[in-house]
């Protein structure tokens, strides 16, 4: 397989693939931060858990799915944002979580360059259970976190899919605490190795409420929802200036053996993609 990606033309088309609570969401804003760039968000999460072929019986603290639906989003919609005009843009960036195409990695539009931002799963699930707390303290958490059990497994699936399927080598890796620590040392590599001009724009940003931000696919779940979308789910990264440093989640509560078996067996994954990342 060749390890070169065809110059796209018109603008670079782009994508990261992550877990939750990875800090996907401030490397959506350092994108955004650059001026030249148009954010897609999650448009496939939104497929899966939003769109008319959504996942059934889901809730979301003590909503359900369906309060969060809108039935437009759909594969083939999505690939008409993705190949629409944009006058102006040098970068199309699509931020997606890999459970949204966990079951078909075949549907993710065709002609953009993909990456992977990794975050080790200890931080990650804390980061999940804390959150899905203080959405609604009584929901079931075991029940949430188990449905991402196997996340870091289909992450690691999906490198190898675009590594061997797509014909565009290894996938540009990026960690999480790297980032958030280095960004200054990691963004210039990143974007090398995804064939866009790097800027010092993407260290900073304004702190924003979502209806400003101007992205795609924001009119959909919890960003089109009126007490979540500038809840603590997305907090941080809209009223943070920059990447700050990365808070340490790596003590305090006490985790059941069932939350604990999940973090262990995420780890392998985790590894084998973070001992092939850029380093900064």
């Amino acid at each position: 397989m060749s390890s070169s990606f065809p110059k796209p033309s018109g603008p670079a088309r782009i994508m990261v693939w992550s877990t939750p609570r990875s800090v996907s969401t401030a490397f959506a804003r350092s994108m955004s931060a650059r001026g030249d760039t148009e954010v897609f968000w999650e448009p496939y999460l939104s497929c899966h858990y939003f769109g008319p072929d959504r996942t059934k019986n889901v809730k979301f603290g003590k909503l359900a799915i369906d309060d969060l639906a809108d039935d437009r989003y759909t594969h083939s919609y999505i690939s008409g944002l993705l190949n629409a005009e944009y006058p102006g843009a040098n970068v199309l960036f699509v931020k997606g979580m890999v459970e949204g195409i966990r079951d078909d990695f075949a549907v993710v539009e065709q002609g953009f360059k993909h990456s992977i931002l990794i975050r080790h799963p200890q931080k990650s699930f804390r980061s999940m259970y804390r959150m899905a707390n203080s959405v609604s303290p009584d929901h079931d958490v075991e029940a949430f976190i188990g449905r991402h059990a196997s996340i870091y497994d289909d992450l690691e699936r999906f490198y190898r899919y675009v590594e061997t399927e797509l014909d565009q080598g290894p996938p540009p890796i990026i960690d999480a605490d790297d980032l958030v620590n280095q960004p200054e040392k990691l963004l210039p590599k990143y974007c090398e190795a995804m064939g866009i001009e790097y800027t010092p724009k993407m260290l900073e940003w304004e702190s924003v409420d979502t209806d400003q931000l101007n992205w795609h696919c924001t009119d959909v779940g919890v960003m089109a929802h009126s007490k979540l979308k500038n809840g603590v789910i997305l907090s941080n990264a809209m009223k943070g200036q920059g990447f700050g440093k990365a808070p340490d989640v790596t003590k305090e509560m006490e985790l059941s053996p069932v939350f604990k078996e999940i973090i262990a067996n995420s780890v392998p994954a985790y590894e084998k993609l973070y001992a092939l990342r850029i380093q900064p």
